[in-house]
């Protein structure tokens, strides 16, 4: 499903321009005004609801009909004015490009990494890929957003619409475009799955540092040779430079080692104080280059410092610097920034160069800016509530601002913020930011004890999961709500959880085996358990997390079955009678093992005995049953070998019959699925009909019980975890969960 690029037209609402003052609110109200629908999959998520998003089926006419954009898309940045001194990498990078591989420009910040990217997009060689060039600004981004801004470039449809992850990787498997990802900040393994999601397309990565290995070109971005440096010297300077000039200038450059952004800012500063290359040379080394920077900052440019500090790395609108900085005209004093090379300006925002913003942390005290960043976004979220475009166009600061208010403990605009951006960012498809947003809210609901808002940011989490196929994640979340709900007494909201939970356990229709045409219709076909789960009641089925742990097992007596278990209780007194009498005959006990009081209880169930075993085999046996009753993880040692029986072939113990000969995964769910780092969690799992059981990485085989068994794990970061079942005809099933660690 695809994703309207018009974000402005999603609200229903107000239809206020940026620039038009909304009113503000009199008494805020606890959740955002943000309503709507969005088609995942066959299952519409309905949003607004107090409650929290609610799933339903999806008619045919709510669907998402995806269709490609018209190609070539071309998504370039601005071309840049000149490119100084990078002949050789360029060459290597379009040596890459012809031969498919992806290229990885690394360097530094400030070193040349987006001049390069800018100046391939718009070199004549690329032109020659058939679905275009797309340029994706990824600073910020999660791996999932980033995969969401690719599907957008070159997809659209009329509906609201998040695609699964089916089609995404169908949607980009065949394009064969330039992509190129500036400033990507993911781990390795997150920016190879980027790549992965469209193999036939070639990629140019801009990182600070490498983190591609193997298939892929490497471009370590380094200082300018000294002649092209000087040339860029002269451009800053404005004017053509004399033979002593230039000389002084090489001077410059060579103490600078060729860095483009520490040559512009030295060289501002002499065309600022009007003061000689010479002179310059002399007296501004990269040890004082930012002291002189900061010296010629009056105190308009320093209050929007400050309010850029606040936000280290987000790039803002002039307005909010203002509104922070609490100053008025500030956009004069940001474009002399600017020019000095202190800020860089693009989009019409503005962010801090490398280096300022630790400069002014060691002389400034930065919590009461962090604080007043942190007011005006709350308020200014609170008057674009309604305004999901708007949100989502400042989701990257609101963010950051949801971290900032977190680690300085203001829970109540944690959970405030989260609540007005989430709506934004479901209808957005900005769906990784939407996680890290419910992960915020959900550590202010507990730092604050606030359990309906606990239980809240729980049916959120499962709903997410959910529509992104996770289903452990979506079963223990959606579950977890429903509790929290029913002991506060919420009854509709814990009526929604559990509506939304009937999802997650009901079997999905296989829709590959009957043809499109010959299908009923939904409302036809719909079965009265269905009707039921959608006025929020669950159909008779086994909730596997509700499953008792494994020291927790109680055998019931089935009232359905009265007959038999007085049988089966006569049958093991007599049992009991005829051991006794044996012993005092002096018969060996050995004689009455486990497989002879099993023939008994078979015979007096009405069951078939099975054929009769050997000493041997009823030895095996009884020390099978032995094994089976040590408590979970003891170490088992087996008796010495009867000596009567060595020349005798061991057979392995028979298991017990079962109905199915494959196995099932009945639930694997974290406990919980986002722990602070260093911390621990548990995996909980259960599964039936199971010989074998493992748990990957780092845990090996588990016990393949049917009951509920809970693992404790404490992993170093976010870890993708795998268990594995197979059953005796040696199928394998797995399942996946995320433990997110913070």
């Amino acid at each position: 499903m695809t994703i309207k690029l018009n974000h402005d037209q999603l609200d229903h609402h107000v239809a206020a321009s940026r620039g038009d003052a909304e009113p503000p609110v009199s008494e805020p109200s606890l959740y955002g005004a943000i309503t709507g629908q969005i088609a995942v999959g066959r299952h519409v998520l309905q949003i607004g609801e107090l409650c929290g998003a609610v799933v339903r089926d999806a008619s045919r006419t709510e669907r998402a009909h995806i269709r490609p954009r018209p190609t070539p898309v071309l998504l370039r940045p601005r071309s840049i004015r000149g490119l100084f001194g990078r002949g050789i990498e360029m060459a290597a990078a379009l040596s890459a490009l012809d031969a498919g591989l992806p290229v990885e420009v690394s360097g530094e910040s400030g070193i040349g990494r987006t001049a390069l990217l800018r100046h391939l997009a718009h070199h004549p060689h690329t032109g020659s890929f058939v679905d275009g060039i797309v340029y994706v600004q990824a600073r910020h981004h999660t791996s999932a957003d980033v995969q969401q801004l690719l599907f957008e470039a070159f997809y659209e449809s009329d509906e609201i619409c998040k695609p699964t992850a089916a089609e995404l990787r169908r949607g980009l498997q065949n394009k064969q475009a330039l992509i190129l990802l500036d400033d990507v900040q993911l781990p390795q393994h997150e920016l190879e799955q980027v790549l992965d999601i469209a193999p036939r397309s070639v990629f140019a990565v801009a990182t600070r540092e490498r983190c591609l290995w193997g298939e892929v070109r490497s471009v370590a971005l380094t200082g300018l040779p000294v002649e092209d440096a000087v040339v860029l010297v002269e451009r800053e300077m404005e004017r053509s430079l004399d033979g002593s000039e230039r000389s002084a200038a090489a001077s410059l450059c060579t103490a600078f080692g060729g860095h483009p952004r520490r040559i512009v800012q030295a060289a501002g500063i002499a065309r600022e104080q009007e003061m000689s290359l010479d002179v310059c040379a002399r007296n501004i080394t990269p040890a004082n280059l930012m002291t002189e920077l900061m010296a010629s900052v009056d105190e308009k440019q320093r209050r929007a410092l400050l309010a850029l500090t606040a936000l280290p790395g987000v790039p803002l609108r002039v307005q909010h610097i203002s509104s922070i900085a609490d100053v008025t005209d500030v956009e004069p004093s940001l474009m002399a920034l600017v020019r000095r090379g202190v800020l860089v300006s693009g989009d019409s925002r503005h962010r801090l160069a490398a280096g300022f913003s630790d400069q002014l942390r060691r002389k400034e005290d930065l919590k009461p800016w962090v604080n007043r960043a942190i007011t005006y976004f709350t308020a200014w979220c609170e008057r674009y509530r309604r305004s999901p475009g708007n949100l989502l166009e400042e989701s990257e600061a609101l963010v950051r601002v949801l971290a900032s208010a977190a680690e300085a403990r203001r829970w109540g605009e944690v959970l405030r913020i989260g609540r007005l951006l989430e709506g934004a960012l479901i209808v957005g498809v900005r769906w990784g930011a939407w996680a890290v947003t419910l992960e915020h809210c959900l550590a202010a609901a507990k730092a604050t004890g606030d359990r309906s808002a606990e239980a809240w940011v729980l049916h959120e989490i499962g709903t997410r999961a959910f529509c992104l196929g996770e289903t452990g994640m979506a079963r223990a979340s959606l579950s977890q709500a429903a509790k929290l709900r029913d002991a506060l007494d919420e009854t509709d909201a814990a009526a929604a959880s559990r509506r939304n939970l009937g999802f997650v356990l009901a079997p999905e229709p296989d829709s590959t085996s009957v043809p499109e045409s010959a299908r009923e219709p939904s409302s036809a076909r719909e079965p009265s358990s269905a009707r039921e789960r959608s006025a929020g009641q669950l159909d008779n089925r086994i909730d596997v997390d509700f499953l008792p742990l494994r020291d927790e097992i109680q055998l019931l007596p089935d009232s359905s079955n009265t007959n038999r278990v007085g049988a089966v209780m006569l049958t093991l007194l007599l049992a009991t009678i005829v051991g006794g009498l044996a012993y005092w005959a002096g018969l060996s006990w050995q004689r009455w093992n486990v497989a002879s009081i099993r023939g008994l209880l078979q015979s007096s169930l009405g069951t078939p005995t099975p054929p009769q075993k050997s000493p041997a085999d009823d030895r095996a046996a009884s020390r099978t049953l032995e094994a089976d009753h040590d408590p979970p993880g003891a170490l088992r040692t087996d008796p010495e070998p009867d000596a009567r029986a060595s020349d005798q072939p061991l057979t392995p113990p028979t298991l017990p019959a079962s109905g199915s000969d494959r196995a099932s995964i009945l639930i694997f769910s974290p406990r919980p699925g986002s722990i602070a780092a260093g911390g621990p969690t548990r995996l909980c799992y259960a599964v039936s009909d199971a010989v074998q059981a493992r748990v990957e990485p780092g845990v090996g085989d588990v016990p393949p019980t049917s009951t509920l068994n809970c693992l404790r794990i404490t992993p170093a970061r976010t870890t993708t975890y795998q268990l594995t079942a197979s059953g005796r005809d040696g199928h394998q099933v797995t399942q996946q969960l995320v433990i997110i660690v913070r």
